[in-house]
């Protein structure tokens, strides 16, 4: 009876919460177009001197090393997270009215608003912008001096308008209520537990469930580019606790 089997499945993840080894539930990580296991054994041999050629007589294995190597396509803020050792999350920017930057300006240049250090990426959906130079003693024309890309929320300093390079600036703006989803980049690399659900195109189901699995980053993001957007991850799997590194189970049956 063949055994041939065309693999295909979908992975799952279930994040440790910070700090500990506590599941949080099991996320689909959405298109995976390649996920593969890999062990490598560390040996101990030895050969036998009695005669002239040695010849092995014994060997015990030392250590063994799983590991897999995960490909993802969907590049949700979750997924995303974990190439950057980081979180993903919802910023949330209260509305505010008469918010006020400060530039040293330089034509041609481009400022974004609302830079903090709680969001230093700055925020976006501005309005009612007003640029003056320090003193408010003149107020700046919109179009003529400077451009607003107010979802953006940023200025640019027209090239030839009335804001000659190194002027001060002060900007005023009103920013929108608003949220979005962001990931912060963090330092330590992501732990959970892992599982394979077998969809297989040819032959039987097995699924793989890793109780304990190390997620880090292979290879590069591709911002641009002609293909899909990928990520690719290391998978180290290890024990936990008592449990064996993998379980791998067939299709069950109801008895």
């Amino acid at each position: 009876m063949s055994n041939l089997v065309l693999g295909r499945g979908k992975v799952y993840f279930d994040r440790y919460a910070a700090g500990t080894t506590n599941k949080t539930g099991e996320r689909y990580m959405g298109a995976t177009p390649s996920f593969s296991v890999s062990a490598e054994t560390t040996d101990l041999d030895h050969f036998s001197s009695e005669e002239g050629t040695q010849v092995k007589d014994e060997s015990v294995t030392l250590r063994v090393d799983y590991t897999g190597a995960l490909t993802v396509e969907d590049m949700s803020g979750p997924n995303t997270s974990l190439f950057f050792f980081g979180q993903d999350e919802v910023a949330t920017v209260a509305a505010a009215v008469g918010e006020v930057d400060n530039f040293t300006a330089v034509q041609g240049f481009f400022y974004q608003l609302g830079m903090s250090d709680a969001k230093p990426e700055g925020v976006s959906h501005v309005s009612n912008v007003v640029v003056t130079d320090v003193g408010a003693v003149t107020t700046f024309v919109a179009d003529t001096d400077y451009t607003v890309d107010a979802d953006g929320g940023f200025i640019t300093v027209v090239e030839g308008g009335g804001i000659a390079t190194n002027t001060p600036i002060v900007v005023t703006y009103d920013v929108a209520a608003q949220t979005q989803e962001r990931v912060i980049s963090g330092t330590t690399a992501v732990q959970g537990a892992m599982r394979f659900r077998s969809f297989n195109a040819v032959g039987g189901q097995r699924n793989f469930y890793m109780p304990k699995v190390t997620l880090r980053p292979n290879g590069e993001f591709a911002l641009k580019g002609d293909e899909w957007q990928n990520i690719s991850f290391n998978v180290e799997i290890l024990k936990a606790g008592n449990l064996a590194n993998l379980f791998a189970s067939g299709t069950a049956v109801v008895t």
